[in-house]
């Protein structure tokens, strides 16, 4: 009996242990780690030289929660790569993804834009929602569409979505490739006092999203991290 016990005990043992490095791979596999430079650095276009030097790291998206009984269907893309370079002052953040077709032009009401989306708490904690945040913690929003638009938003849950409108703020250029997308959004560490300063973090919460406007993806049909993953800048 007592050897039986000891056998437990080592086999308890060792499960405890083997978990340990699961657990801690499974938070690795959910960080995008960002390239840091002390010197000023111009990453704004896609296929920039800095971009050679980065991390990559593959970041799956899931089906968002459709908000509205209009939307119905499978957002199509599953999956976007994403890098950051984390300047003396400024953060890049780059995002490449497979879409078979450019859409861009609105040429009717029936047609959308192809875009994709980073977004961080502005308090900087996970504990923020990480679909659109909530009515006590609000996100911050650096999106991109095709037709050229770029835009800075804060959002306190469904439905709240609210450009800042601030002049200079977030930029972001796009570039098509064989296969899809390249894209690049970036701003100040410091933005509009509404929105997340980065200044104050080595790392936080962030998610993103990816539009397909041939699949009449728009709105809340997207595909979407469902979780906050980490950026460490």
């Amino acid at each position: 009996m007592r050897n039986m016990t000891l056998l437990a005990l080592v086999v308890g043992s060792a499960t405890l242990l083997g978990a340990a490095p699961a657990a801690d791979a499974a938070e690795k596999a959910k960080t995008v780690k960002a390239l840091i430079t002390a010197k000023q650095v111009d990453a704004l276009q896609p296929d920039a030289e800095i971009w050679s030097q980065a991390p990559a790291t593959k970041v799956s998206l899931q089906p968002a929660f459709p908000g509205h009984p209009s939307i119905v269907g499978t957002p199509r893309i599953a999956e976007v790569k994403v890098q950051a370079v984390r300047g003396p002052d400024r953060l890049f953040v780059r995002l490449e993804w497979d879409d078979a077709s450019a859409n861009g032009q609105l040429v009717d009401t029936a047609s959308f834009s192809d875009g994709v989306a980073v977004q961080f708490p502005t308090n900087g904690k996970v504990s923020t929602a990480p679909f659109m945040g909530d009515a006590k913690s609000t996100v911050n929003v650096w999106y991109w569409r095709a037709d050229g638009r770029v835009e800075e938003l804060i959002a306190g849950g469904f439905g709240t979505a609210t450009s800042l409108r601030t002049e200079g703020e977030v930029a972001g250029v796009g570039a098509r490739t064989p296969k899809g997308w390249q894209v690049v959004l970036t701003r100040k560490l410091t933005g509009p006092k509404e929105s997340v300063n980065l200044k104050r973090f080595r790392e936080i919460p962030v998610a993103f999203a990816a539009w397909d406007g041939a699949n009449q993806e728009r709105d809340g049909f997207k595909a979407v991290t469902l979780e906050w993953w980490r950026l460490k800048l």
